[in-house]
């Protein structure tokens, strides 16, 4: 009997990880998830003992020891983590830094960038639909007006990665050393203004260059410095107060420039990502890509619990140093993890961390 019931959980724990959308395997810097099928149509009805996920206790504790368990396998010492639902936090915790301390999160930073602009829409008479070509006259000020195979480009086609546009222009990852080429600002001119970058292919490809130039949109727009106007537009209303781009990453900004501490980010994804928020609800009124689950910067996902979104960050380096990672799981009943850590690690330990965690967020 203890045998089969070895047998049974492996095999659910296998089944698991297969469940969770694998990852782009290929080496470059903030991976994030592959493509996966389309979400299944909702359950109507719950059997009557089931407990309603709204109302279901969460194991806090269970959280935490599968989070340290990750950590001891994957030699992590240095890692923050926080838990919360409903806009509060639940439980946060640090080992070798502090869940209230601000530190690179690479590509989580594009959540930021997505909901900014989102945000900003109304004032400017835009909407996901809106080409570049509606955004000519504020990106020639700053010297970046879109090319022909650009101009027909949509704000919805660049937020789901469905431009043709490259992952990185002109640089490969050891570029991220010298930063001298690894900008906001160098991808999103290079993007606009030679269309020798721009694929025919307008197939999903997660690339950074579309969040480049999103994020110097939002400056086009405003006037003003990409990271002061999200702060002020989103993580100061989110309560989010310490976030900032800074620090070595700072000119990567609209795709992976932030610092967040895991306390503030799970702030942000609380109060604008909440399961009531629309484009939560209906995300395909607002920008989605069915094929990847690509929504405003981050994933949509099926779980074995219930839907998801999610999203991972790498700074990759050959300097120990400069390395980190991060991750973000949301539950459809608003429960929220965050971590991120100092270290370089595989997509797959990335996967086996929402494995581990995502049977306990009710």
């Amino acid at each position: 009997m203890k045998i089969l019931t070895a047998v049974v959980a492996a095999l659910f724990a296998f089944a698991l990880i297969l469940l969770l959308a694998p990852d782009d395997t290929s080496s470059h810097v903030a991976p994030d998830m592959a493509p996966v099928a389309p979400a299944s149509p909702a359950v109507k009805e719950k059997p009557a003992h089931q407990i309603p996920p709204e109302k279901a206790t969460i194991d806090v504790s269970g959280i935490e020891g599968a989070w340290r368990d990750w950590l001891a396998r994957h030699n992590i010492a240095a890692s923050a983590m926080t838990l919360g639902r409903d806009g509060q936090i639940l439980h946060s915790m640090g080992e070798g830094r502090s869940p209230d301390t601000a530190y690179p999160i690479a590509s989580l930073s594009k959540a930021i960038t997505a909901m900014c602009l989102n945000d900003m829409m109304d004032s400017f008479e835009l909407s996901w639909s809106s080409t570049l070509a509606d955004l000519t006259p504020a990106l020639a000020k700053h010297h970046m007006p879109p090319h022909a195979g650009a101009a027909v480009l949509s704000l919805g086609d660049l937020v789901t990665h469905t431009t043709g546009w490259p992952k990185n222009i002109t640089v490969t990852e050891t570029a991220v050393e010298g930063r001298n080429l690894y900008t906001q600002q160098h991808f999103a001119r290079e993007a606009l203004t030679n269309p020798a970058h721009q694929s025919a292919d307008h197939s999903f490809a997660y690339a950074n260059t579309n969040f480049a130039v999103l994020g110097q949109i939002i400056s086009a727009l405003s006037d003003k410095p990409y990271g002061d106007t999200c702060k002020t537009q989103i993580m100061v209303p989110a309560g989010a107060t310490q976030a900032v781009v800074a620090g070595r990453m700072w000119a990567t900004g609209g795709f992976g420039g932030w610092s967040v501490s895991t306390d503030d980010y799970a702030r942000f994804l609380m109060h604008w990502f909440a399961p009531d928020q629309a484009w939560i609800l209906a995300p395909r009124d607002y920008a989605y890509e069915s094929n990847s689950g690509a929504g405003l910067g981050v994933f949509h996902r099926n779980t074995p619990t219930g839907k998801a979104i999610q999203h991972n960050g790498m700074w990759r380096s050959n300097n120990a140093a400069r390395q980190h990672g991060a991750l973000f799981v949301m539950t459809g009943t608003g429960t929220t993890f965050v971590a991120s850590w100092q270290g370089q690690l595989h997509n797959t330990d990335y996967r086996e961390l929402r494995a581990a965690l995502i049977p306990q967020m009710p």
